[in-house]
């Protein structure tokens, strides 16, 4: 089975913002302060706060992952520069998006057509940050769609909660029908976003990914049994070939490990085995065209002998 962590990030440095606003500062210890509110925002082992490419390439090797499909968050700040470093230095182990300045939205279309341009074959839409500031379907935007429909590039997009944002990515879509779509964080199940957000997979290149969905059932520990139901149906709703596997490390570490985050699908008895090769990684191979991703074994644990 090859396995795709479909939503995870990497990062050199911290120095973000939050809906364009509160600044975001690392410090020590996997410690971050948010405008005046300081908390743990990845593990506390990362003393630097910089979640580096080789940190994530040892949980796949170890979990057995293939590949992983980098998102960004303008909660970290940019890191276009460090993952297409990531990428030369590993070569077929990442998918990276770009990061743009969607709130400049007079110049946000020249600045993604460069970092098109440089080889990113993704977009990060952090589209929560932009509710009731920029809208989806603002025309300023449309050349963006416009080429990524074109040239098959795929669109990363985080929603808010709720289902406020739907009609608008609706009104969007209805214009480019093939663009390639990934919906993070499951649609956001238990936070009011179905079933807007999970009926947006009935286009036909949008999908849903399940990154972070660990830390939205966190309060029932492993193995997330509301998240395991939450799976099954949307299976059921719009089928497994439109769902996708992803752990958001390094931040849903900060409760769980990465295994954690992978085996509550891996041993979850109510998917079968061709249901868990393509929500684990089958569909992820086709939708970000990974097809040279190998299979890797799984390390046994000390505690397992």
């Amino acid at each position: 089975m090859i396995i795709i962590d479909a939503h995870m990030h990497i990062w050199e440095r911290v120095d973000g913002r939050v809906a364009g606003e509160k600044t975001v500062v690392a410090l020590e210890g996997g410690r971050i302060r948010i405008g005046d509110d300081e908390m743990l925002g990845m593990p506390a082992h990362m003393t630097d706060c910089a979640a580096r490419a080789e940190l994530v390439i040892g949980e796949f090797d170890a979990a057995g992952v293939a590949a992983g499909v980098v998102v960004q968050e303008y909660l970290d700040g940019p890191q276009n520069d460090y993952l297409l470093e990531a990428c030369a230095r590993y070569p077929g182990r990442f998918f990276v998006h770009a990061l743009a300045d969607f709130f400049r939205t007079d110049t946000v279309a020249g600045e993604a057509f460069a970092l098109f341009d440089q080889g990113f074959r993704g977009l990060k839409l952090c589209a929560g940050h932009l509710l009731g500031k920029v809208a989806l379907d603002d025309q300023r935007l449309f050349a963006i769609w416009e080429r990524m429909e074109a040239e098959g590039l795929v669109l990363a997009v985080d929603f808010s909660e709720g289902q406020e944002q739907v009609l608008e990515f609706e009104r969007m879509i209805a214009n480019y029908p093939q663009l390639k779509v990934a919906i993070g964080h499951f649609g956001m199940p238990n936070r009011d976003g179905w079933p807007g957000q999970l009926h947006l997979c009935r286009h036909e290149n949008v999908l849903l990914e399940c990154g972070g969905i660990i830390w939205l059932y966190r309060s029932e520990g492993y193995p997330f049994s509301g998240a395991r139901r939450m799976i099954r149906e949307a299976v059921n709703e719009v089928g497994i070939g439109k769902l996708m596997w992803g752990s958001d490390w390094p931040r849903t570490m900060v409760d769980f490990t990465y295994r954690q985050s992978l085996d509550f699908v891996l041993f979850d008895e109510s998917l079968n085995e061709q249901e868990k090769q393509a929500f684990l990684g089958g569909n992820a191979v086709e939708l970000y065209d990974l097809r040279g991703a190998q299979e890797k074994q799984r390390l046994p644990l000390i505690t397992e002998g």
